[in-house]
């Protein structure tokens, strides 16, 4: 169909495609992207993992979130080439095929002498099925696989990017099931979020960028991976797998237009770890706070923290002491890095508060805190809920009491200021955490809240029982001149993202529009894609 002469003129939005290597729900920081930029004017794709073998499609807001399934073609043959037998000879042809592909996308984008002489290995093995059987049937039996695996670990070491490639199948799965369909989206700009998604970022930009139409990319550093886990000497297995992981992101982090982080200390070790040209931008884990005119409510009717945790019941005086009741709050991950424990343990010497966990409905780390809580005499008392959409978080958890923030010593959490943290701020709640740098120093600089000793029960009850005993002197802060409220509000790092893609892409966004909901919403699936538009056609 020729398009109307009328419509020739129109400029088509620049396309971003985002990369998560997550199913989007939960994630705020990546729905909260999408759904700014998409309503700044850029066209936005949020392309995540289906949870399961179909693929899923949802607007939010302006934006497409598309989540494709991640079959493990290379790690489920590399688990079972090993062992042989029908099933790894049934998995052999697809690996085959997945190999091949790979090794050609690590040759397109590969800038070193070695990545070419990789990828041609690959590629030369992949092309010989019987040699690679020859290959699998040596690397079994108890001298075979110890050989195998003492190759693999002497490879990694001398790897200075980790052996990411050995050890960690499950990212060439991600690759073959993504890249296709960033290619199809035709970016102009690709935004890889975390450490998943850099490498694939990276060759996605490097094989679709041509002279006339250079692809641009972002890394977002999600957390300090170096940081994250740090193994003992003798943790031969945690210091390869942590080397892996750091690997990735060291290998390609040099390679990106821009890098953007969530705080200024994690901003600082990149730039030194990497010795990076330019030091990362800081894009905080701020909290929306106010939906814009083209915000709808959505389908969802807004919940009651204190009826969810079934201490809001009666009217009157039945409700009015209900709400006195001091409920503590602890909303995100509840991994043991967290600290969770030591709050629920803290009850045991706060004989009238609860606390409420606001957490994914399939965290595997509940069980051992109900348990605890079971053990300890306090299960009465302790409440997990689950998460409300992201632009209801401030709202909903404004009717706590104190906000917690219980993590342990790790040098990612020494460095951090978390979603949570800002949450806490935007909902004018009194904060108690723990003795990690960035957070301690930021709450005894502003005055809003108490700090423990991590991992000390005693101590954190010590903390919110300062609180309580005068919660408006910390409440105050946020009616006062030194509010901390308007300077890590969300509307600012979406300014901020907004003005670096448009340093990056020289087409210039659509006009502002509507934001709509910030939630995810199903698209049936005989919808025509919201990305790809008859209206405007690519310009290449």
């Amino acid at each position: 169909m020729t398009v109307p002469a009328q419509r020739a003129p129109e400029a088509r939005r620049p396309r971003v495609v985002m990369l998560v290597a997550n199913g989007v729900k939960g994630d705020s920081r990546v729905q909260k992207i999408a759904w700014s930029m998409a309503a700044a004017g850029w066209e936005v794709t949020l392309v995540g993992r289906a949870p399961g073998a179909e693929p899923e499609r949802y607007r939010l807001g302006a934006a497409e979130v598309l989540l494709v399934p991640v079959p493990k073609t290379v790690s489920a043959y590399e688990g079972a080439r090993l062992r042989g037998g029908r099933r790894a000879a049934a998995l052999r042809p697809a690996y085959r095929e997945a190999r091949a592909a790979l090794a050609g996308r690590d040759a397109a984008a590969g800038r070193r002498r070695r990545s070419r002489g990789v990828a041609a290995a690959r590629r030369f093995l992949a092309a010989r099925p019987g040699l690679d059987a020859l290959l699998a049937r040596c690397s079994r039996g108890p001298l075979g696989g110890a050989a195998h695996q003492a190759l693999g670990t002497v490879l990694g070491g001398l790897d200075r990017h980790g052996g990411w490639r050995w050890f960690n199948p499950w990212f060439a799965d991600l690759d073959l099931a993504l890249a296709p369909v960033v290619r199809d989206l035709e970016p102009d700009l690709i935004h890889a979020h975390d450490f998943h998604m850099v490498g694939i970022g990276a060759r996605l930009a490097a094989a679709l960028s041509t002279d006339a139409h250079p692809v641009r990319w972002i890394y977002d550093a999600h957390e300090y991976l170096r940081g994250i886990e740090v193994p003992s000497r003798t943790d031969i297995r945690l210091r390869m797998r942590r080397r892996m992981l750091v690997g990735v992101e060291s290998e390609y982090i040099g390679r990106a237009d821009a890098v953007v982080t969530v705080s200024e200390g994690i901003a600082q070790r990149l730039a030194e770890d990497h010795a990076l040209s330019h030091r990362p931008g800081v894009i905080l884990n701020a909290p929306v706070i106010a939906a814009g005119d083209g915000m709808d409510d959505g389908p969802t009717t807004p919940r009651s923290l204190r009826a969810d945790c079934g201490i809001e019941v009666g009217t009157g005086a039945g409700t009015e002491a209900a709400e006195d009741v001091p409920l503590l709050l602890y909303s995100g991950g509840m991994s043991p890095r967290r600290g969770v424990s030591t709050a629920v343990e803290a009850l045991v010497c706060l004989p009238q508060a609860h606390l409420a966990l606001i957490a994914r409905t399939d965290d595997p780390d509940i069980p051992a805190l109900t348990e605890l809580a079971e053990r300890l005499g306090v299960a009465g008392r302790l409440h997990v809920v689950p998460y409300v959409p992201v632009d209801q978080v401030v709202s909903y958890i404004s009717a706590a009491t104190i906000g917690l923030v219980p993590i342990l010593h790790l040098p990612n959490h020494e460095l951090s200021l978390i979603t949570k943290y800002f949450e806490y701020l935007h909902a004018c709640l009194p904060i108690v955490t723990s003795d990690v740098r960035e957070m301690a120093a930021e709450t005894r600089r502003l005055g809003v809240g108490e700090v423990f000793a991590a991992g000390d029960a005693v101590d954190l009850a010590a903390a919110v029982t300062r609180v309580l005993a005068e919660p408006e002197r910390y409440r105050g802060v946020y009616s006062g001149p030194s509010d901390p409220r308007p300077a890590s509000s969300w509307a600012g790092q979406a300014e901020r993202l907004d003005a670096l893609y448009r340093s990056l892409v020289t087409l210039a966004p659509g006009p502002a529009r509507d934001a709509g909901a910030l939630e995810l919403r199903p698209i049936d699936a005989t919808v025509a894609p919201l990305t790809r538009s008859a209206e405007s056609p690519r310009a290449r």
